[in-house]
């Protein structure tokens, strides 16, 4: 494991192929460095221009005035290996290869690329990568654009540029739940930087709560597992592996060069090591959220409360299949949820409350089930099933949520909402409360489980 601060931290950076073409990638990725403010000296290198964007350019990296932390190498595959010769010869400390060609296609160029690295000291991330970001410093080295970026203590490490790509231009696009990631590090064909470095570095970075990482190989699977073993109990860890089947093996190799990992190996060694397994890239996201917003749950025993009795009975189903229980609530929160109930409903648990909206109005309704639910030393988690619609709607959504995150801000509450324009409006309301909205129950159960694994794997209550 080795220092990886100048490639995911650096103090300043230079872009070798900066194009004065906005269009081109050298040209989005110079650009969005600036638009992000990255706070350190900004050096684009084109031999054919002047300036880059009102910027001084240098014909070469080595006559760049000082010393540069990082640099990133966008330009054609036949000009890497010079490239990246000149980046040891000027002490440059990492790089950043943006250019593909290489191990995906099964060329064999990318050992002399790392014994250059290594005789040189570099850092290297790539080749075939998007770039990467570091939003804590304005570092939006991706030649994908963003419009905006939602900063966090989720920090990503993938070994391809979907999380550092459009896939997070979507998510960031969002108008609500968008995923806090403050730091994004796509390294491609991993030829040199690599998951247990990453995660060393992720282990001790003071805003990282959260750690993601997306692999299609691993070069020391029992390594990576020790190394995460001791870390997961202060940051949770969500690994999406792909390549589990030999379709997706050969797939993965053509995609990123990489060796298969023997999958039934890997998956009994990250349950062993209580380390989370996300199954596709929606339920990555969704896991991190959950991880990131909430704390680790004392049991496994869920309160559900819905508006709709048939997501209610799908749900109890869900959970016993993910084996949560079906918690039993006390007699005093029976009293509490019963009283906004008419005497012919019997409370219990799946409670449907929507009764409840004619008998203590909308905002009530709401507020007084969940809060029994939330108060109750029964339950370790609470899954909310809600129906938004002009017959459910009241205007104080987001102090309900407010209050209960306030009141209750140890205990996991998983809500799903479905509707129309006051779904929408119930989600930008509840933005900023720190609770995660799922499309499904299924989705909701999922991280649900995966909360309790954590917990029961760790001891941790966060």
């Amino acid at each position: 494991m080795r220092d990886i601060t100048p490639l995911v931290a650096p103090r300043s950076i230079a872009v070798i192929g900066a194009s004065t073409d906005p269009a081109k990638s050298g040209g989005i990725l110079f650009k969005n460095l600036l638009d992000g403010g990255f706070a350190g000296p900004l050096y684009p290198v084109n031999p054919r221009a002047e300036t880059v964007m009102d910027i001084k350019a240098y014909p070469t990296i080595a006559e760049v005035p000082d010393a540069v932390d990082l640099v990133f190498i966008v330009v054609p595959r036949q000009h890497v290996k010079e490239a990246l010769s000149q980046c040891a010869a000027s002490g440059a400390k990492a790089v950043c290869i943006i250019t593909a060609g290489f191990s995906e296609i099964g060329d064999g160029g990318e050992e002399e690329l790392r014994k250059i690295a290594r005789d040189g000291n570099i850092l290297v991330a790539g080749p075939n990568t998007v770039g990467m970001v570091n939003a804590e410093i304005g570092m939006m080295g991706s030649f994908v654009s963003f419009p905006k970026w939602e900063s966090g203590g989720v920090s990503l490490f993938a070994q391809s540029g979907l999380f550092a790509g459009v896939y997070l231009r979507q998510m960031m696009s969002a108008e609500s739940q968008r995923l806090g990631v403050g730091k994004s590090i796509a390294v491609g064909n991993k030829l040199d930087v690599d998951e247990i470095d990453f995660l060393a570095y992720a282990a001790a970075d003071p805003s990282t709560e959260v750690i993601g990482f997306y692999l299609e190989s691993m070069r020391d699977p029992r390594g990576f597992l020790e190394a995460a073993a001791k870390v997961r109990d202060e940051k949770p860890i969500v690994v999406l592996k792909a390549g589990r089947t030999s379709a997706g093996a050969k797939a993965s190799a053509s995609h990123t060069g990489s060796l298969a990992t023997d999958d039934a190996l890997l998956d009994a060694g990250l349950n062993q090591y209580g380390i989370v397994r996300a199954g596709d890239e929606a339920d990555f996201i969704g896991l991190l959220k959950a991880f990131s917003m909430l704390a680790a749950p004392g049991g496994r025993r869920v309160g559900v409360l819905t508006t709709s009795g048939a997501l209610g009975v799908m749900a109890v189903d869900q959970l016993s299949d993910a084996g949560m229980e079906i918690a039993e609530f006390t007699p005093a929160t029976l009293e509490r949820l019963q009283s906004a109930l008419p005497d012919w409903q019997p409370a219990g648990n799946p409670y449907d409350f929507w009764v409840a909206l004619d008998v203590k109005g909308n905002r009530e309704g709401h507020a007084v089930p969940l809060d029994a639910a939330m108060a109750d030393d029964n339950t370790d988690m609470v899954l909310a099933l809600l129906l938004a619609s002009p017959n459910s709607d009241f205007p104080e959504v987001g102090q309900v949520f407010t209050e209960l995150r306030r009141k209750h801000p140890k205990k996991p509450l998983v809500l799903v909402i479905h509707g129309g324009a006051e779904r929408d409006r119930w989600l930008r309301e509840i933005e900023g409360c720190g609770l995660p909205v799922y499309e499904s129950s299924s989705a909701a159960v999922r991280v649900m489980g995966a909360l309790a694994f954590y917990a029961d794997n760790t001891n941790t209550h966060r």
